[in-house]
């Protein structure tokens, strides 16, 4: 069943990318990602934690937890845009499933450089919320950045 669905989320990041798509590295969690290109107005991200989140201080900080985002820019020029979503992470499980977070990324993409157009530094809090435990939630505050590979104009 979870590779079921994430075949479909795959699938359908390549029929939005249209060929365009980014990849992105989150310091907190080691996180990298690939979404579709996050230079339109929304965008689908897949994630994973290579490390537990720093702060992090429930039982539940695992590591390689696949995480599905759907983002929307909330303000936006030419260099610069405030953007959040909403996520869901399920970790893959040896057993039973004990853990269910819902996700609500808040960011900042900023393009400061004029030479590198395609890349875009990032601020981002994401409170992760566990569905399955009592709302118990993890916040994570990362820097990163995303390069967006892109068919030429």
């Amino acid at each position: 069943m979870k590779k079921s669905i994430l075949i479909i989320f795959i699938i359908a990041l390549s029929f939005v990318g249209k060929a365009q798509f980014a990849v992105n590295y989150y310091y907190d969690g080691n996180t990298v990602g690939l979404s579709t290109n996050p230079e339109k107005s929304n965008w689908l991200e897949l994630r994973v934690n290579t490390v537990s989140y720093i702060f992090s201080d429930w039982s539940h900080s695992q590591r390689f937890i696949p995480q599905a985002y759907f983002c929307f820019k909330l303000i936006s020029d030419s260099k610069a845009s405030l953007y959040s979503g909403v996520g869901m992470g399920i970790p893959i499980p040896s057993g039973e499933v004990e853990t269910v977070n819902v996700n609500i990324p808040f960011g900042l993409q900023l393009n400061p450089i004029i030479q590198l157009p395609r890349l875009y530094f990032t601020a981002e809090y994401t409170p992760m919320f566990d569905v399955l435990n009592e709302l118990q939630t993890t916040n994570t505050l990362s820097f990163g950045f995303r390069y967006v590979f892109s068919k030429a104009d």
